[in-house]
C-alpha cells in the first residue's frame, strides 16, 4: 500500500525572496537594454553626422546608412532585451544564483526551494526538510539581493547612453545651426554643408566619373590644386595629400607645396602643387581647412609604341618585280625609283599621330585607319632621299608615347655590276699568241644584263669583245673565259688583236645592268690588268729565273730537313735512358764506397742526367713535329710556284713535251706528293713517339724506328726532286748559251747588212 507524502510549503521569507529576485533580473535586463540601444542611436547620430559631412553622399547613400543604423538599433533591442525578457527564471535557479554569492547558506536555501516544488519532494526526511527551511528563512532576512548582479556593464551602457544624450544636446545648444542642418539634411535634403574652404583639383572633378585620369606608366604627374579667395571663402594653411599605391598599399600623408602667396583682390585662388612617380594606380584625397576631395584616382596605364612596322614598296619598272611587303627594325631601305606606304601597328587604339621630319620641320600626311585605331600609315618615296622620319603617338587616354619611333629611310642606289676577276696561268708578260684565262664572278643588285672583255693596245682606241654563252638576267654570274689573243676574224681570216713584242696589253672585264632611270647605262669593270708583249724567248727567260728561285727555296727546305733528319738520330729510346740511368745509380755508388769526401773530383767525369736527357729528347721530338708541319706548307708553296711556270708556259704557247714532263712529272707531282704525304705521315709518327716517349712506353723504340725510317725517305725523295731541279737548270743554261749565240749571229747579219747598205749608198754617191 503506497504512502503520500507529507506536505510541504515554501516559508513566507524565502518565496519573498525569490520572487523579488526575479522582478529585479527583468529590471536589469530592461535597464541594460533601453541603455544599449540609446548608445548605439547616438553613436549612428554622430557616425552619419561625421560621414556626411566628410563626404557629403547622396540622399540615396544617406538612406542606407539610415537604415543601417535602425537596424543596428533593432540589433541592441533584440540582443539585450528581446532574446532575454522571456527566459523563464525558474526558483531553483534563482535559489542557486543566491547560493552561489551567500555560500553561508551551505545550500539550505536550494534544499528548501526544491522540497517545495513536488518534482524534487521524494527521498526527503520531513524532520530534516523542516529543520533546514527554519534555517534558510532566517538567512533570508541578511542577504543582499543587489550583490548577486554584476553592475559593471549596467553601468558602462548607462555611462553611454547618458553621453550620447548630452553630446547630442551639447552640440544643439553650441551649434544650433549645425544643429538643425543636420537635422534637414537627415531629412534627405540636398542642400550641401557649407564651409570656410573651397577646394579644386585641376584636371579632377566631384563627380565619381571625374574622379579618374589616367597616366603613363612611370611617368611623373602633377597635382594641382586651388583654394579660393573669393565670395567668403579662404585659403588654408596648409593643404595635405594623402595617398596609397594600389601595388602594395604603401602610401603618405606629405604636405604639398605652396605656389607664392595669393593676394585678395589680385588673385582669385591660392595655388598649390604635389608631384607624382606613377608606377601603379594611386588613390589620394586632398584635406585642406574643412573641406575635402576625396577618392580622387591616377591609373597607370602602358604608353602607346609601335609594335610592327611594315613598308610596301613598289618597285620601278625596269626591275619587272611585283610589290611586296617588307618588315622593319627602325630602318626602311628604298631602292632607287621606289616608292612605298608604311604601315604601323600600335599597342594601342591611336586618337592621333604626328609623322614629321625633324630636320625639316616638315609634316608627312598621315592616315589613321577608322576600322582599326590600332593602325596607322604614310607615304615614303626615293625620291625625297635620305630622310629621317619620327612618328608620335596619341592614345585614347590622352597619353604620349614616350619618345618619338624614329625610322631612318635610306635610299638604296642601283649600283652598277661588280667584277671580281683574277688571272689563272698568266703573268705580267705574255706573248703574241697568247690564252689569257679569266675567272671570278659578277655580282649585281639585281640582275647582269650583259659582259664583255675590253682590251687596249698602248694608246690605241679600246676594243671590245664579247663574251660567248653568258646567261643574262640573275644577280651572279661565275665566269671562267679566255681571251686568245691567236683567235682570228670568222670573216677575214685576219688575226682579231694584232700584237707585236715591245707592245703593251690592257685588260679588263666590264658588265651592265638593266638600270634605265638614267640617260647613261650603268657598266661595271674589274681591274686593268697590264701585260708587255714579249717573244717566247724572252717569256722563257723570266720564266727560267723564277725556276731558280724556287730551286733556292727547294734548297733551304731540303738543308732543314736534312736537320730534322740527324735530329732524330740524337734521339734516345726511354728503355735506353732507364738502363744509362742505372748504370749512372751504379757508379755513383761505386764512387762513393772508393773515395767519398773526394772534393776534387772532376764534375766532367760525371754521367750524364738521364731526366735531362729524356726532357732534351721530349723538346727535340716536339721541335722535329713542328719543322715537319712548316715544311709541307712550304713544300707545298714550290710546287704551286712549278705549276704556275707550266700554266705559263701552256697558255703562251711556248711549251714542249720534254719541258712539261720535267717540270711536271720530274718536280711539281713529286712536291705534292712530298707536301700531301710524305710530311703529314711523319708528323704523324712524330705524335705517335711523343705519345710513346712520355709514356715511357715498350713500344718507344720501334715508334722512333719508324718515324727515322720516314724521316729518310722524305729526305731521298727530296733529293731526287732538287736533282731534277739542277738537271732542269742545266738544261737552261744550254738554252741561254743557245740563244746568246742566235743572237751574236743576228747581230752579225744586222752589222753585215748595215755596211752593205752603207757601200752601196757611197758607190751610189761616186
Amino acid at each position: 500500500m503506497a504512502t503520500a507524502a507529507p506536505q510541504f510549503e515554501i516559508p513566507r521569507p524565502v518565496a519573498h525572496t525569490i520572487s523579488r529576485l526575479r522582478w529585479m533580473v527583468r529590471a536589469y535586463v530592461w535597464l541594460e537594454g533601453l541603455f544599449a540601444v540609446v548608445a548605439a542611436l547616438g553613436a549612428a547620430y554622430w557616425l552619419g553626422l561625421l560621414l556626411d559631412w566628410l563626404f557629403e553622399p547622396t540622399p540615396a547613400v544617406r538612406f542606407l546608412l539610415w537604415g543601417a543604423a535602425l537596424a543596428a538599433a533593432l540589433w541592441a533591442l533584440y540582443r539585450f532585451i528581446g532574446r532575454r525578457l522571456f527566459v523563464g527564471l525558474p526558483d531553483d535557479s534563482l535559489a542557486l544564483l543566491i547560493e552561489r554569492q551567500h555560500p553561508n547558506l551551505r545550500e539550505g536555501l536550494i534544499t528548501t526551494v526544491q522540497a517545495g516544488d513536488g518534482r524534487h519532494r521524494e527521498g526527503y526526511h520531513p524532520q530534516l526538510i523542516a529543520q533546514t527551511s527554519r534555517s534558510a528563512a532566517e538567512s533570508v532576512d541578511q542577504i543582499r539581493l543587489a550583490s548577486v548582479f554584476n553592475a559593471r556593464p549596467l553601468a558602462i551602457k548607462a555611462a553611454l547612453a547618458l553621453l550620447a544624450i548630452a553630446s547630442v544636446a551639447g552640440f544643439a545648444w553650441r551649434s544650433p545651426d549645425a544643429f538643425a542642418f543636420w537635422g534637414q539634411r537627415m531629412t534627405f535634403s540636398r542642400e550641401l554643408w557649407p564651409r570656410a574652404v573651397h577646394l579644386t583639383v585641376e584636371g579632377f572633378g566631384r563627380d565619381r566619373d571625374a574622379r579618374t585620369v589616367r597616366v603613363a606608366r612611370d611617368a611623373t604627374f602633377e597635382v594641382h590644386v586651388a583654394a579660393s579667395i573669393v565670395d567668403g571663402f579662404t585659403a588654408p594653411d596648409e593643404v595635405e595629400i594623402r595617398w596609397r599605391r594600389a601595388s602594395d598599399g604603401l602610401g603618405s600623408r606629405d604636405p604639398m607645396l605652396k605656389v607664392g602667396d595669393a593676394v585678395p583682390g589680385r588673385d582669385d585662388a591660392q595655388q598649390y602643387r604635389y608631384e607624382f612617380k606613377v608606377t601603379s594606380d594611386i588613390e589620394f584625397d586632398v584635406i585642406g581647412g574643412d573641406d575635402r576631395v576625396r577618392h580622387l584616382r591616377l591609373i597607370a596605364v602602358e604608353r602607346p609604341a609601335v609594335s610592327r612596322a611594315v613598308l610596301q614598296i613598289v618597285y620601278p619598272e625596269y626591275l619587272e618585280r611585283e610589290p611586296r611587303e617588307i618588315v622593319l627594325s627602325k630602318r626602311a631601305d628604298l631602292p632607287q625609283g621606289s616608292s612605298g606606304v608604311c604601315r604601323i601597328a600600335c599597342t594601342k587604339p591611336l586618337a592621333s599621330a604626328r609623322v614629321y621630319q625633324p630636320s625639316r620641320q616638315e609634316d608627312l600626311p598621315t592616315a589613321i585607319d577608322p576600322a582599326n585605331p590600332r593602325q596607322l600609315s604614310f607615304p615614303l618615296s626615293a625620291a625625297d632621299g635620305d630622310q629621317q622620319v619620327a612618328v608620335m603617338l596619341t592614345d585614347l587616354d590622352g597619353v604620349e608615347s614616350l619618345a618619338p619611333y624614329n625610322l631612318a629611310v635610306s635610299v638604296t642606289p642601283d649600283l652598277p655590276p661588280e667584277l671580281s676577276i683574277q688571272l689563272r696561268g698568266i703573268g705580267t708578260a705574255v706573248t703574241p699568241t697568247a690564252r689569257i684565262p679569266a675567272a671570278g664572278t659578277v655580282v649585281d643588285d639585281y640582275a647582269v644584263r650583259e659582259a664583255w672583255f675590253e682590251y687596249q693596245i698602248d694608246q690605241q682606241k679600246p676594243q671590245r669583245r664579247a663574251l660567248a654563252d653568258v646567261a643574262s638576267g640573275f644577280p651572279r654570274l661565275k665566269l671562267a673565259e679566255t681571251f686568245d689573243l691567236a683567235e682570228d676574224d670568222p670573216e677575214s681570216r685576219e688575226p682579231m688583236v694584232d700584237l707585236k713584242p715591245g707592245q703593251r696589253l690592257a685588260f679588263r672585264l666590264q658588265a651592265s645592268d638593266y638600270f634605265d632611270l638614267e640617260a647613261d647605262p650603268r657598266v661595271g669593270s674589274s681591274q686593268r690588268f697590264l701585260l708587255d708583249v714579249v717573244t717566247p724567248s724572252q717569256l722563257r727567260a723570266l720564266l727560267e729565273k723564277r725556276e731558280l728561285g724556287l730551286r733556292q727555296r727547294f734548297e733551304a727546305i731540303y738543308e732543314k730537313m736534312s736537320g730534322v733528319g740527324d735530329l732524330l738520330t740524337r734521339i734516345e729510346p726511354p728503355g735506353i735512358a732507364a738502363e744509362t740511368e742505372e748504370a749512372a745509380a751504379d757508379t755513383a755508388e761505386d764512387d762513393t764506397d772508393e773515395g767519398e769526401g773526394d772534393a776534387s773530383s772532376d764534375d766532367g767525369d760525371a754521367p750524364p742526367d738521364p731526366q735531362r736527357q729524356f726532357r732534351r729528347d721530349l723538346s727535340r721530338i716536339v721541335g722535329a713535329q713542328q719543322n715537319a708541319t712548316q715544311l709541307a706548307f712550304e713544300t707545298a708553296g714550290v710546287a704551286d710556284g712549278f705549276e704556275e711556270i707550266l700554266a705559263e708556259l701552256s697558255n703562251n704557247r711556248v711549251d714542249t713535251e720534254e719541258l712539261r714532263t720535267r717540270l711536271e712529272d720530274g718536280i711539281a707531282v713529286p712536291l705534292r706528293a712530298i707536301a700531301a704525304e710524305q710530311l703529314p705521315e711523319l708528323e704523324r709518327l712524330l705524335a705517335a713517339h711523343q705519345q710513346a716517349h712520355q709514356a715511357r712506353a715498350d713500344d718507344a723504340a720501334a715508334t722512333l724506328n719508324a718515324t727515322r725510317i720516314q724521316a729518310d725517305a722524305t729526305i731521298e725523295a727530296m733529293k731526287a726532286v732538287l736533282d731534277r731541279m739542277l738537271e732542269l737548270e742545266s738544261y737552261n743554261e744550254l738554252v741561254d748559251l743557245l740563244r746568246e749565240i742566235v743572237a751574236e749571229q743576228q747581230e752579225i747579219n744586222d752589222a753585215t747588212q748595215q755596211q752593205q747598205r752603207e757601200r752601196l749608198r757611197r758607190l751610189l754617191e761616186d
